[in-house]
């Protein structure tokens, strides 16, 4: 039974991933600097040669420190050894992954440790900032922490890698793969490159892998070459269900695919024995932090008003493609130095551009009039942290949907420093109102107008019945109306029951819609 389910398992993902997941390990930057990477080079040692090409490897990483306390090497030494030293060594990783050593391993352990050292020691500091990340994960997900260095394979820790074939990011996903495991893909964001979230996508798989094959070299080559080829590589074989045994029947790249994750781990686990030194990145891990945006806003906005170098920030965010987080329905992480966070939160007006907001109020002001909304007067209301519409609305008796009219708002979004359009009421006008009412306070519609505002009111009431004891007007609804503020101007009547004399569902009023008021008589 438990053959039969993992059989079920793995047909449904074939049919999920096909012709969708085979991701050579190839990267290179896509900028004006990448070249072409020849076919007949090596796909593994091509990742590591993008890093050559990657401008904020080379405008950001620091010189190298020569700090191995203990040992006898020379800056220049590259030491070697027997096959039975590396293989005691790999033997002392304490690792569920079978790890061993032979000529195929050998063959990367020399790419990395000797041909191309200086990059590997590149790699060696850029995982200073992914892996704490990448180990939290892991062990959360009951994996292996060693799948950290699987990235390195696979990318060499490019955030902005592309294979040939268009596979992207740290974990090198298919557009395909990326979307059946949740990662956002479209014009302006590719979740790819968002390292925590393709990181997650990767576990998945792995567990989903692991629940086939129930073998972790196996896992590792599926990631690679994707579970149709494993699956025909052990048809192949007879029956075989070991990587080393499958090994002649997978794709070439695979075959030379594992062994690299196994020299990487090798290496990573004994770099000061190869005399390589990590080249440091600009941040660690711990020395970065995220904030959350709410609205459309562009890398460069925040990297003037922080003073952060654009090239950091967009290395720090390469999620967005464009370098734009774009307006969405959620809060939108943005990454940043940790001492730039104070920074960015003292500058939040000018990363926001505060002026069109004050633009957009001034306009709104113009298109209604200073003082043409219903005899009300116009203020101009700065946001402060933690402020949203409603709470505004409140403050000032209105509506959400007036200060949105007001403000030619398309969305309830605000940031701290905006300016908002608002209209409360006249005090010059109430008094004058409240001397042409009665003794009970209700208005009397017989007093002669002396002024502009008086004139208003009688445009806007009309009297249409008269019963004993109470009177029946019509009120025309002005531009900073509410059913709170007609109830204050005919006392005796309340919200409700303005709400029921008109049928009325919501507390939203239109702007020339007439209203019945029964007032006392």
């Amino acid at each position: 039974m438990k053959t039969i389910s993992k059989l079920l398992l793995s047909a449904s993902l074939l049919t999920a991933m096909v012709f969708s997941f085979y991701t050579p390990a190839s990267a290179q930057l896509i900028n004006e600097e990448a070249t072409a990477i020849p076919t007949d080079v090596d796909p593994i040692s091509a990742t590591l040669d993008s890093l050559v090409n990657l401008t904020y490897v080379q405008r950001l990483n620091s010189t190298s420190i020569y700090s191995h306390q203990g040992n006898t090497f020379m800056p220049n030494d590259v030491p070697t050894y027997s096959a039975d030293i590396y293989q005691k060594r790999m033997e002392k990783i304490q690792t569920p992954i079978p790890l061993c050593y032979n000529s195929q391993v050998k063959e990367y352990i020399d790419m990395y440790a000797v041909r191309k050292r200086g990059l590997t020691e590149r790699v060696m500091g850029l995982s200073n900032f992914y892996f704490p990340m990448y180990e939290q994960i892991l062990d959360q997900q009951g994996l292996p922490l060693e799948f950290k260095y699987l990235s390195i394979v696979e990318s060499a820790l490019n955030p902005t890698a592309v294979s040939r074939v268009g596979a992207t990011g740290l974990w090198q996903f298919m557009l395909g793969t990326g979307k059946l495991y949740n990662l956002k893909i479209n014009s302006m964001i590719d979740e790819r490159r968002d390292p925590e979230k393709a990181t997650l996508a990767a576990c998945q798989y792995f567990k989903d892998m692991y629940a086939i094959y129930n073998d972790w070299l196996l896992v590792i080559a599926a990631y690679n070459c994707g579970p149709g080829n494993v699956n025909r590589a052990i048809a192949r074989s007879g029956g075989k269900h070991t990587f080393w045994e499958i090994a002649p029947y997978l794709p070439k790249e695979t075959r030379g695919y594992v062994p690299a994750f196994i020299a990487v781990t090798y290496l990573m686990s004994y770099p000061a024995e190869h005399n390589l030194t990590a080249v440091q990145p600009v941040l660690s891990y711990f020395q970065a932090d995220t904030v959350l945006v709410d609205q459309k806003v562009s890398l460069k906005s925040i990297a003037d008003a922080t003073n952060t170098p654009i090239e950091l920030l967009t290395y720090l965010n390469p999620v967005y493609k464009r370098g734009v987080v774009p307006d969405a329905d959620e809060q939108m992480p943005v990454r940043l130095p940790a001492n730039k966070i104070n920074s960015y939160i003292a500058n939040l007006s000018s990363v926001f551009k505060p002026e069109d907001a004050d633009a957009s109020a001034l306009m709104a002001a113009n298109d209604l009039g200073d003082n043409n909304n219903g005899g009300d007067v116009r203020k101009i209301h700065k946001v402060k942290r933690g402020e949203h519409l409603q709470t505004i609305a409140n403050r000032y008796s209105c509506s959400v949907a007036e200060l949105k009219k007001w403000n030619h708002l398309r969305s309830t979004k605000l940031v701290a420093g905006q300016r908002l359009t608002v209209y409360v009421a006249d005090k010059k006008k109430s008094e004058k109102l409240a001397q042409n009412s009665d003794a009970n306070g209700n208005q009397t519609l017989a007093s002669k107008p002396d002024s502009k505002d008086s004139a208003q009111t009688d445009k806007q009431v009309t009297q249409v019945e008269k019963t004993v004891g109470e009177k029946v007007v019509f009120h025309t609804v002005a531009p900073g109306d509410t059913l709170w503020k007609i109830a204050q101007r005919y006392q005796g009547i309340t919200v409700e029951q303005l709400k029921q004399l008109n049928n009325l569902q919501s507390n939203e009023l239109k702007v020339g819609t007439k209203l019945k008021v029964l007032i006392a008589g």
